[in-house]
């Protein structure tokens, strides 16, 4: 995946400095947990949230393809991330007991998009093999996914350590993020952008927090977060971010 975007300006697939969206990468590979607030849909039927800690994926051949991560948070809840196949939309979501779900959809593929406000609900089946979830109403349709991976194994802070790239602009722009042992990061873009902040394991999840700045010549000084997921060869780092009002969202493809 090796396009970029500016985050400190709305979401698209060519204006955010930061690297966006590129289809090459698997997506099953991406995605982590964190975030959210504020209220829900109209109640469903009850659920615990922590049981829908997990990577889902949607079967192959759907026209819907989508990607989600969902892992609870200390409140009770749980944040969904979800990213379509083809890399045009990114929606961010808190799912509460009472199996609603509220966030923001973020369309990707526009130029000056922002966040648009969500509500949905979801379902879930737990007893069968491949446990399924579906969410309703964040989308056009509402996408069936089936568990491919329960997250259970703790991220290794070691393993995103080092210097990590990406692309866009037909190889024109280039964003760079040095992450330390510690998960102390820095970075630079063509673009004239800087970025300091952390990325840090999450505890008992193969995902890794992210909190980023971004401060551009133009002045422009941003913060976000999210999270990041390596691939199985630990050699692509997938980073999907929110500012910190929700307006601005990205999907950001690194490799070594």
């Amino acid at each position: 995946m090796e396009q970029q975007q500016q985050l400190s300006k709305p979401v698209t697939k060519h204006t955010l400095r930061l690297p966006a969206i590129a289809r090459t990468l698997a997506l099953t590979s991406l995605l982590a947990a964190c975030g959210g607030g504020g209220g829900g849909s109209e109640a469903g039927p009850a659920i615990d949230p922590t049981q829908l800690k997990g990577r889902w994926v949607t079967a192959s051949g759907v026209t819907l393809a989508v990607t989600a991560l969902v892992l609870p948070d200390a409140s009770g809840n749980a944040n969904a991330w979800l990213l379509s196949q083809d890399a045009t939309r990114l929606v961010k979501l808190v799912v509460r007991s009472d199996s609603s779900a509220n966030g923001k959809s973020y369309s990707l593929n526009q130029s000056n998009a922002t966040g648009q406000t969500v509500t949905g609900q979801v379902s879930a089946t737990l007893t069968t093999s491949p446990k399924s979830i579906a969410f309703t109403g964040v989308n056009t349709t509402a996408p069936s996914l089936s568990q491919s991976d329960t997250l259970g194994t703790a991220a290794v802070q070691a393993e995103v350590a080092g210097t990590w790239r990406a692309t866009s602009g037909g190889n024109a722009q280039t964003t760079q993020w040095n992450i330390t042992s510690t998960g102390s990061t820095s970075g630079t873009s063509t673009t004239g952008c800087a970025y300091a902040g952390a990325v840090n394991a999450i505890s008992s999840t193969a995902a890794y927090g992210v909190q980023v700045t971004e401060s551009c010549p133009d002045g422009t000084k941003t913060t976000f977060t999210g999270i990041g997921s390596l691939n199985a060869a630990k050699n692509g780092l997938t980073v999907v971010l929110t500012s910190a009002d929700e307006t601005r969202g990205a999907a950001v493809f690194f490799s070594k």
